[in-house]
């Protein structure tokens, strides 16, 4: 029993990052212009681009960096669940410490009891809620909503839902803390939180 709570926990916690990286993708794709016919000239003309990248502050470009690690963190989290190995994925290119721990335990305790997480959870409102970039390792911190109902644990040999005990919550927010290592975004560790809905 006590297992099957940790793969409940597990689950939960995986789709909570998960979510926090979908939203990125959103808030990277939006644009300041309103689709003016003013603006769309100078959007096409050659020195546009480079005039909005001149603009683009260090920190932005930081937490914009931190995002895309952590939306590829989410992207190949799942792909580790679902084989049950993180082997073949390049997990470990986006979680060091605490995060990569949790996701190799948890991994093992799937494919101790025979089972794969089939499914995706969905991740919204990602947001990067603190900086710490003049530190020696730059940090920071993300905020996001996980909604796990579609993420279910499996048993992988008849492909059908396996008997666990599941939480009423199925959506709420999950914390982050990401730091830079030799140049590229990792996440350390992150903490659920059931009791703030989203």
């Amino acid at each position: 029993m006590a297992q099957l709570d940790r793969l409940n926990s597990g689950r939960a916690v995986s789709a909570l990052l998960l979510a926090v990286c979908v939203p990125l993708t959103a808030a990277c794709t939006t644009s300041s212009s309103s689709g003016n016919e003013k603006d769309k000239p100078e959007s096409t003309t050659a020195t546009a681009a480079p005039s909005k990248s001149a603009t683009l502050d260090p920190a932005e470009a930081a937490k914009a960096e931190a995002l895309t690690a952590y939306k590829a963190y989410w992207t190949e989290l799942p792909k580790a669940y679902a084989v049950t190995a993180i082997e073949g994925t390049d997990l470990k290119k986006y979680a060091a410490a605490d995060a990569l721990n949790k996701a190799t335990e948890e991994i093992a305790n799937l494919k101790t009891n025979g089972r794969v997480m089939t499914g995706e959870p969905v991740v919204s409102n990602s947001t990067v809620t603190a900086t710490e970039l003049g530190k020696k390792t730059p940090n920071v911190s993300i905020s996001a909503c996980l909604d796990v109902s579609k993420w279910k644990i499996t048993d992988k040999k008849t492909g059908q839902p396996a008997p666990v005990s599941t939480s009423p919550v199925s959506k709420y927010v999950i914390t982050s803390l990401m730091e830079r290592w030799n140049g590229s975004w990792m996440v350390l560790k992150y903490e659920l939180h059931a009791d703030q809905l989203c």
